[in-house]
């Protein structure tokens, strides 16, 4: 349970050092354009648990997921992202925590560019998670495509794609490893 809340401060600290140094240089760039995307996802899927032990179901993420695009120079193609996303349960009298830092590459398919169109996603992270039994950590994977509308000064963002949880015995319990997760995302973007 230490190692856990250890790591998601260390994750925090390093999200919002990054955000804070980020936001600096896009304050002092404004004249030449955004630098940086930042967003906010609902994601919805359909979950198969794989040897998890427990049928599949629907699984609603609420928008603590929150990520921060680095946009490229102009004719770049590809945009990394950092993501991150926090999950809480107390579901049938089990509390679980989840915490899932994740590194995306987005790449524009699109004349929009990284601003409006479509792009391919794929990208890697770790669940961190307590689930009252025992903290443990798995592995992720996951690829999409996704589509992007202009907003007013933002963009609606929309995303189809495909997630792979690798397996670990305490995270499998809680339902949060060994799994596939097919499903889709809405959010936001603003660019600074």
């Amino acid at each position: 349970m230490r190692k856990l809340f250890g790591g998601m401060v260390l994750a925090l600290a390093l999200f919002v050092t990054t955000s804070a140094q980020a936001q600096r240089r896009a304050t002092a760039a404004a004249a030449g354009g955004a630098k940086h995307e930042l967003g906010v996802d609902l994601s919805a899927a359909y979950v198969d648990p794989g040897t998890a032990g427990v049928s599949g179901g629907i699984v609603i993420i609420s928008p603590v997921d929150v990520r921060f695009g680095i946009v490229p120079r102009a004719g770049s193609k590809l945009m990394w992202e950092p993501r991150l996303s926090f999950s809480f349960s107390s579901v049938g009298g089990n509390t679980v925590y989840a915490l899932t830092p994740t590194l995306r590459g987005l790449y524009s398919n699109s004349p929009g560019g990284h601003r409006r169109g479509m792009y391919f996603a794929g990208g890697a992270g770790l669940v961190l998670g307590d689930p009252g039994v025992g903290s443990g950590t798995a592995f992720k994977l996951e690829a999409g495509v996704g589509w992007r509308k202009p907003y007013g000064s933002g963009a609606w963002r929309y995303e189809l794609g495909l997630q792979w949880v690798s397996s670990n015995d305490n995270l499998a319990l809680a339902g949060l490893a060994d799994y596939i997760a097919i499903g889709g995302r809405i959010g936001i973007s603003l660019w600074h």
